[in-house]
């Protein structure tokens, strides 16, 4: 048996859309993808640049503790719910 490494399973990277609006998930483990139209328009770049800003470490951890000190307070489902379309509008 060889000593390399055998590869089970590889994720894509990246997505190319059929559609006209570019978009972005994040995996339960944390990890980003994208998929962005071939015109690379402003929204695709949009789109890249947070995935490539959620692939840093430091910047993720950041936003993630921003959202929380916005979120403290917001205990049940309803009142979360509440809380980001607070955020979402502009509220608060």
């Amino acid at each position: 048996m060889s000593e390399e490494a055998e590869i089970k399973y590889v994720r894509k990277r990246l997505y190319v859309t059929d559609g006209k609006a570019p978009a972005l998930s994040i995996d339960k483990d944390g990890y980003v993808r994208c998929g962005i139209t071939a015109d690379m328009t402003e929204n695709d770049m949009v789109v890249l640049g947070l995935t490539l800003a959620l692939k840093n470490k430091d910047w993720k951890a950041k936003l993630i503790e921003r959202v929380k000190s916005e979120m403290v307070g917001a205990t049940t489902p309803t009142s979360k719910a509440a809380r980001v379309m607070n955020l979402l509008k502009g509220g608060d």
